[in-house]
């Protein structure tokens, strides 16, 4: 292949210095997510040229979706690209929906971000690199544009994204070079790479706008790729201005319980409504949703809180979020089937649901360890007929009868983690271990506590 170890032009070459070094140090320990097409394979490149004067430690991965024919040659592609790059390459293979309700493109993003971001911790590695560039950001501003999504969905793709929960920081160097330039520079340096035939296919709504929408708006405007990227970042500056604001509202009507926290509905409702509206869609990203609801939707939430009297429940789900009035404050949480009863042989943490199950070691009560040690203990979900000892000297009693005397509110009843010794409920949230399973004076034991929400 022909220049294939070319350094990039000094244009290209000072603007991935400049990006990256907003927020990669020396040392930093990068993952390239390479597709093999015209952009990753110029970002490659590039990256090799300038890695040794930054000083960074660089790993590549392809994602296999299993979804085209030529997929295994494009991984061999990929694999040889890097090796005469001299870098150190790992192949990720995925199963990829074909049902999803958000459609195949969703599904096979949402499959491939998931493997990336788990190689990459796996690896230790710091940042993972995507090669975005200012038309695939025109793209998703016009895309969402035309479904009528918010602010946030026309803020399209941020070109760094820091590390949060189970996924490590994600930077797109590339977001503010068309991809023309991106062509003519690859082109110049005899760069080879890969097409996918999938691209051709209009059927799918990024195709369409990139084949026959894109072109005709360059045509009459030939820098509308970069202007639009230009609208999507200031876009994102308001958001994020929106978010700071939010994240003041909520915390000015939260409440801490021992279940969680909670946010009273009367401080809601004496905000206006555009911070109504722009506090319950934050709300809804921090616990979680896939997607946001539209205006209408979240206007008819509004109207049922601001009316909603202490005993209404006000029940509302939404993309894996379900939220609840009770006792005048709002609650939300993922929303989740109980999760299956699993065996519990000592392990301090274990998760339960969108929270976890913590067990404590303590000395004279709690469960006691001799009973643990037989593999006896397992966790559950509430079953018809479950009655608990609520303690050494106390009688049994009933999951509602116990929940209404701790506090736990109605709908994390059929959630709450139950501890079964030889499948008989011997604890739940409200209730300490009671004979014949209590740990004995100076005996070891484990003493569980359950966190709804982590």
């Amino acid at each position: 292949m022909a220049n294939s170890r070319s350094r990039p032009s000094p244009d290209l070459s000072s603007q991935l210095a400049v990006a990256l070094a907003a927020h990669c140090t020396d040392g930093s320990r990068l993952l390239l997510g390479y597709s093999g097409g015209l952009d990753s394979t110029l970002l490659l490149h590039a990256l090799a040229a300038l890695r040794a004067e930054q000083g960074w430690q660089l790993e590549c991965a392809h994602v296999h979706h299993a979804l085209s024919p030529n997929a295994d040659r494009w991984a061999d592609f990929c694999a040889a690209q890097c090796r005469s790059l001299d870098l150190p390459f790992s192949l990720l293979r995925v199963e990829v929906s074909r049902t999803s309700p958000d459609g195949l493109e969703c599904a096979a993003r949402d499959a491939r971000y998931a493997a990336l971001h788990a190689h990459a911790r796996e690896r230790g590695l710091d940042t993972l690199l995507t090669a975005h560039h200012a038309d695939d950001q025109a793209e998703t501003l016009l895309h969402n544009m035309v479904r009528g999504a918010g602010l946030l969905g026309l803020a399209g793709m941020p070109a760094w994204r820091a590390a949060e929960g189970d996924r490590v920081a994600t930077l797109r160097p590339l977001l503010g070079v068309p991809r023309s330039a991106l062509e003519a520079h690859a082109q110049a340096h005899g760069l080879s790479w890969i097409d996918d035939e999938s691209n051709a296919d209009t059927r799918y709504a990024r195709n369409y706008l990139r084949r026959d929408v894109l072109p005709v708006l360059t045509a009459r405007w030939p820098r509308a790729a970069e202007a639009m990227a230009g609208v999507a970042r200031r876009l994102a500056e308001a958001q994020t201005l929106l978010d700071g604001l939010a994240a003041r509202d909520a915390e000015a009507i939260a409440e801490a319980t021992q279940w969680g926290r909670c946010y009273r509905i009367d401080g809601l409702i004496a905000l206006d409504a555009a911070r109504q509206r722009n506090l319950l869609r934050w709300l809804l990203r921090q616990h979680g949703a896939r997607t946001l609801p539209n205006e209408s939707w979240l206007d008819e939430w509004r109207r049922q809180l601001a009316v909603a009297q202490a005993t209404s429940a006000c029940p509302v789900a939404h993309a894996g979020v379900a939220g609840v009035s009770h006792r005048g404050a709002l609650w939300l949480m993922p929303d989740f089937d109980p999760p299956a009863e699993q065996r519990w042989s000592g392990e301090p943490v274990r998760a339960w649901g969108a929270g976890q199950i913590r067990f404590e070691p303590v000395s004279g009560q709690g469960l006691a360890a001799s009973v643990v040690a037989l593999g006896r203990v397992s966790l559950r979900a509430r079953a018809p007929g479950d009655r608990l000892p609520r303690g050494p000297g106390r009688p049994r009693a009933g999951v509602k009868q116990i929940a209404q005397e701790c506090g736990l509110p109605p709908w994390l009843r059929d959630r709450v983690p139950i501890v079964c010794v030889d499948g008989h409920p011997v604890w739940m949230p409200g209730c300490d271990i009671a004979p014949p399973f209590v740990a004995a004076a100076d005996e070891a034991g484990w003493l569980p506590c359950w966190q709804p929400a982590v």
